[in-house]
């Protein structure tokens, strides 16, 4: 039932979107060529500018709650992560808009997450509002400003989208996301404890450091929900630095099954995983089945690759190359923003024997 009111309010706001345009537009047409080409102009901004203003809301809010964004996607620019530093880069304006973070610190996670899952309504709905007064004033003191109406539509199209907790085929609603942080919601409760282990990790504590109930105290999700692959990834790298090989064994092999719901970047990362434990064993057979699907990720400039092909090396008694994939993931590490992951890694490093 909620969908289906998600879906209808979605065509509703369609609808109203298109009604607003055609409204300036015809206004614009009556008052001549050049106020239809300043409402084509306004329109075009609005398009552009909305979708930023919003994504720097998350932005700004994130910073203030001691979070680094991570990767920002808005209309068709993107600022992502590559080698440790942040890159700027070109996006399809059809994929949605996100900002992803990681806090930098624990503690006190709901209230900072409530503050970053809010971000963008706060400045959507100040941006519409102080435009709604500039284009009043002026169209009452001067005169029509068809720029300023023109931005109007899709401006407070992108609010009144976000402004009810509702969950589209992309996700929840700013709103939404709010809403289940403040209720406590089964899937907020687990991206409550993901984002305070990642805040530990940042602080420099390694996963096995990191205290267990955050790990196992969360509620009981569904397969298909993104959180619950997260979780057990956090499980996983948990139980395997503990050297808990039976439980890692049994999160890495549970994610391998969430198939369907992952993306083929996913798939390849939890092979790569797979590759490791099998290395670690000595399974022969199964690590020529994995190998293969993840060799896009273990070719990668990474600590983790060059983990995975230490591993690797030394299953199929290539013992030499060891120490130099160990060093090769030590400079990789110097890179590392998370100190804690940096930790984790070297962790696993020194099990992995060079004779």
């Amino acid at each position: 039932m909620k969908r289906r009111f998600a879906k209808i309010y979605a065509i509703v706001c369609a609808l109203l979107l298109v009604a607003g345009f055609l409204a300036v537009f015809l206004f614009a047409w009556k008052s001549g060529v050049p106020d239809v080409v300043r409402a084509l102009v306004g329109l075009f901004l609005g398009v552009v500018f909305a979708p930023i203003l919003h994504e720097l809301g998350h932005v700004a809010f994130a910073y203030a709650a001691q979070m680094d964004c991570v990767y920002v996607k808005c209309f068709c620019f993107k600022v992502y992560i590559k080698d440790g530093k942040k890159r700027f880069g070109f996006a399809s304006p059809f994929l949605p808009d996100q900002t992803q973070v990681l806090p930098k610190v624990g503690g006190n996670m709901k209230q900072r997450a409530l503050a970053y899952a809010i971000g963008g309504l706060a400045v959507s709905l100040f941006f519409t509002l102080i435009l709604l007064t500039a284009a009043i004033l002026v169209h009452v003191l001067v005169k029509p400003n068809y720029l300023f109406w023109g931005t109007m539509p899709y401006t407070a199209y992108l609010l009144i989208l976000n402004v009810l907790p509702l969950e589209y085929p992309q996700g929840k609603t700013d709103m939404g996301v709010y809403v289940g942080i403040k209720h406590g919601g089964d899937v907020e409760k687990n991206m409550l404890s993901a984002m305070e282990i990642q805040g530990q990790l940042f602080e420099g504590k390694s996963f096995s450091e990191i205290e267990e109930s955050w790990y196992m105290d969360v509620p009981q999700l569904c397969e298909d929900e993104p959180m619950f692959a997260v979780m057990l990834d956090l499980r996983y790298r948990y139980y395997l630095e503990k050297q808990d090989m039976e439980n890692a064994a049994v999160c890495l092999n549970r994610l391998a099954m969430l198939e369907p719901y992952l993306t083929e970047t996913e798939i390849k990362k939890i092979a790569a995983e797979l590759t490791y434990m099998h290395a670690l064993n000595k399974d022969m057979e199964r690590l020529a089945e994995t190998s293969p699907i993840c060799r896009e990720v273990i070719l990668e400039e990474t600590a983790t690759a060059k983990r995975i092909l230490a591993a690797y090396s030394y299953a199929i008694d290539k013992r030499e190359a060891v120490p130099t994939f160990k060093a090769q993931a030590e400079k990789c590490l110097a890179k590392e923003r998370i100190k804690g992951l940096a930790k984790f890694e070297r962790i696993l490093l020194s099990r992995i024997a060079e004779e």
